[in-house]
C-alpha cells in the first residue's frame, strides 16, 4: 500500500468521529487554540470586497472550508480520503452553503496554472509527504494566482523533538532531530519541518515568504506558568479567552520554532506560471 493510499485508509476509518472535541480540558484548550490562530492566518489573508476562488487542500471535514464558503467565497476541497469528503459534504449542506469535493492528492492537483486566489493546505498533507514536501509545495504554489497568498501548516521538528523526549523515547528522539522522520497521531509517517527547510521549499517553488509563526506555542509550558501566577482558584476552560490572547502574541514574537505545528504565510510571485 503507498503512503497516499495508507492515508487515505486511514481516515476514511476515523472521519465519522473527527473534529469532535475530546474531553479532557486541555486538549480542548490546545486545539481550540490551534484553529483559532489557523482561523486568524486564514482570516487575514481572504480576498476583500470580491468574490474569491479559494482551494482548500487536505482540507478534510471543510472545517475552514466552509467557514470561507459562509463568507461568500467559492470553495473547493480537496481530500484523499472519500470519507473525510463525505463529512465534508455533509457540512456544507448543513450550512447550507455550497461547495466543489474533489478527491485527489496535492502532489499532483487537477487544476490548471493559476486557478485560486487563495489557497490553504493546513494540518498535516504537506508533512505527510515526507522526502516529496518540494513537489506538494510546488504543485501549491502552481495552482495559485499571481500574488495570491498560500498558507501551510506544517508539523515542526522542535515539538516532535521534545515530544518523544518528554515521553521516554530518547533514541526515537534523536532520529527525529537528524532527519525529521516521525509519526502524527494516527501513527502515520510525518516530515516534520525546520524553518530552513520551510525557507528553501517555499523560494524554490516560486513564492515569497512573508511570515512563519507558530500555533499554539509553548502551550503546556504557558497553563503551567498561568497557574502557579493564578493560584488555585484558576480555571483554565474559563480562562480561554486570555489564553487565545496570550497565544496571539506568543505565535508572533520569534517562538515559532516552539510552536507543535508551523503556520506558513506565502505569496506567489506574480509573474510565475
Amino acid at each position: 500500500m503507498s503512503q497516499s493510499q495508507e492515508i487515505s485508509s486511514r481516515y476514511d476509518q476515523v472521519s465519522s468521529g473527527y473534529g469532535r472535541s475530546p474531553d479532557d480540558v486541555t486538549r480542548r484548550l490546545y486545539w481550540l487554540a490551534y484553529e483559532h490562530l489557523t482561523w486568524r492566518a486564514i482570516e487575514e489573508n481572504l480576498p476583500a470586497g470580491r468574490r474569491a476562488r479559494v482551494l482548500d487542500a487536505g482540507g478534510g471535514g471543510g472545517k475552514y472550508g466552509a467557514r470561507i464558503a459562509e463568507q461568500g467565497h467559492e470553495v473547493t476541497v480537496l481530500d484523499l480520503s472519500p470519507g473525510m469528503l463525505d463529512e465534508a459534504r455533509r457540512r456544507f449542506e448543513a450550512q447550507g452553503i455550497g461547495g466543489t469535493f474533489v478527491e485527489g492528492d496535492i502532489l499532483a492537483l487537477p487544476f490548471a496554472d493559476g486557478t485560486f486566489d487563495l489557497v490553504l493546505c493546513e494540518g498535516d498533507p504537506v508533512s505527510y509527504c515526507l522526502e516529496r514536501y518540494p513537489q506538494a509545495i510546488r504543485e501549491l504554489v502552481r495552482v495559485a494566482a499571481g500574488g495570491a497568498p498560500v498558507l501551510l501548516g506544517v508539523d515542526s521538528r522542535y515539538e516532535h523533538f521534545i515530544g518523544a523526549l518528554r515521553f521516554g523515547d530518547k533514541a526515537k528522539a534523536l532520529v527525529i532531530l537528524q532527519d525529521g522522520r516521525s509519526l502524527c497521531p494516527y501513527g502515520l509517517p510525518v516530515h516534520a519541518f525546520t524553518l530552513p527547510e520551510l525557507h528553501a521549499a517555499v523560494s524554490a517553488a516560486g513564492a515569497d515568504l512573508v511570515e512563519i509563526s507558530g500555533k499554539p506555542v509553548l502551550f503546556l509550558e504557558m497553563l503551567q506558568a498561568m497557574m502557579a501566577a493564578h493560584g488555585t482558584s484558576f480555571e483554565p476552560w474559563a480562562a480561554r479567552d486570555e489564553i487565545l490572547a496570550l497565544q496571539e502574541r506568543l505565535s508572533h514574537e520569534g517562538f515559532a520554532v516552539c510552536g507543535g505545528h508551523l503556520q506558513v504565510v506565502a505569496r506567489k510571485k506574480r509573474g510565475t506560471p
